[in-house]
């Protein structure tokens, strides 16, 4: 009986899995990655989504940190990193990646902050 079940099993692992397609379509290519970003564009996401994010989410504590963290951006020349971050779960959720996070729900999944994202 043990012979059987393991020879069923060795059997069943040696079938060949099911072909898996994968394809290099212009969906991954469809929005730059933050790292290639010139500053100047990475400022400009920064400004535009803290503006967005302002405008649809008004009494939100969240603008507080927005606007401290924007606030030295030019007079330091920086970018600050948690843009980064959040510019690329946008671009997760547009392309339909996350479990988290969904198209058209929460603040991330808003298709107008989809629009900031760079081609």
């Amino acid at each position: 009986m043990f012979r059987l079940a393991l020879r069923i099993h060795c059997v069943s692992a040696l079938k060949p899995l099911p072909q898996r397609l994968f394809s290099s379509s212009g969906r991954l290519s469809q929005f730059k990655e933050w790292n290639s970003l010139s500053k100047e564009d990475k400022q400009k996401f920064i400004t535009d989504y803290v503006e967005l994010f302002q405008k649809k989410h008004p009494c939100s504590k969240g603008n507080v940190m927005n606007h401290s963290l924007v606030e030295g951006m030019k007079e330091y020349d920086d970018t600050p990193y948690v843009f980064g971050i959040i510019y690329n779960e946008i671009k997760s959720v547009a392309l339909g990646e996350p479990a988290d996070n969904k198209k058209g729900e929460g603040i991330l999944g808003d298709p107008e902050f989809a629009k900031l994202l760079y081609k």
